[in-house]
């Protein structure tokens, strides 16, 4: 492991927060911000630094690491404040003996999803995440906590079909979830209307009208879901891959009908 190496590309990312402070612009506001945000940047790098990482996995952290430093400095380009409330207050834990912070906790476990992390497509959208809450004063740690495990369990295309989702608004998936059995041209979408209909159970999306019948009920996307769209920066995914998607998508219900 080439610990050296990613400390100092850590060093590099940090440098990149604040360009304030190494001269590449006069923003104080930048610099302020960069003053509280890159010790717990370069903190939780060199943390996973001393871990026993393979070359793919030091790729991965890395480039989390990267991609949440640069959505914060375009975050405060475009003149976004970062929150003010305790987020980046340290206080000591007397488990491990060390000072942290809401910030640092789900910083430092944003790179250890991102570690683990088989599907590379995924790892913006956590680094996404976890920079926006800094912006996000209405987003407490613990609700953070839950949604970046949510984000972590949800696989790549339930992202895509989370944002397609957040742009219909409402979905006729629960009919899916009785007559895909009944119709021998959809046995091959099982997975998707899988991957569709667990969006229920992390509550990403509920019933459209409460209480109706299984089968028949039509889906919204639910307030939760919509933060997470916004927070994850989902209207980022790739077209085509949203495409793709919708196309089946399109397939099934028609089919259904």
């Amino acid at each position: 492991m080439n610990s050296t190496k990613i400390i100092d590309t850590a060093s590099a990312a940090v440098a990149n927060l604040i360009p304030a402070i190494t001269g590449l612009t006069g923003n104080i506001a930048i610099a302020s911000a960069g003053a509280i945000v890159a010790p717990i940047i370069q903190s939780g790098v060199s943390e996973i630094a001393h871990q026993i990482l393979g070359n793919l996995q030091r790729k991965k952290v890395l480039a989390s690491a990267n991609i949440t430093c640069e959505t914060i400095v375009q975050n405060l380009d475009k003149g976004k404040q970062l929150r003010t409330d305790d987020f980046f207050k340290f206080h000591h834990n007397p488990i491990v003996e060390e000072n942290e912070s809401p910030a640092s906790k789900l910083f430092d476990g944003s790179l250890l999803k991102a570690k683990e992390e088989y599907d590379s497509k995924k790892i913006p959208f956590i680094s996404f995440f976890t920079a926006n809450i800094f912006f996000a004063p209405n987003i407490n740690e613990s609700k953070a906590i839950v949604m970046l495990e949510i984000l972590d369990k949800l696989t790549y295309r339930q992202l895509c079909g989370l944002y397609i989702f957040y742009k219909r608004n409402i979905m006729p998936v629960g009919r899916w979830e009785i007559r895909l059995k009944e119709t021998p041209a959809l046995q091959d979408y099982y997975d998707i209307a899988y991957e569709f209909l667990s969006l229920k159970d992390s509550l990403l999306i509920v019933q459209n009208i409460p209480g109706q019948g299984i089968g028949i009920s039509d889906y919204r996307i639910s307030a939760l879901g919509k933060e997470l769209v916004v927070t994850a920066n989902l209207s980022s995914i790739p077209q085509e891959d949203l495409f793709c998607l919708e196309n089946k998508v399109n397939y099934i219900t028609s089919a259904l009908r």
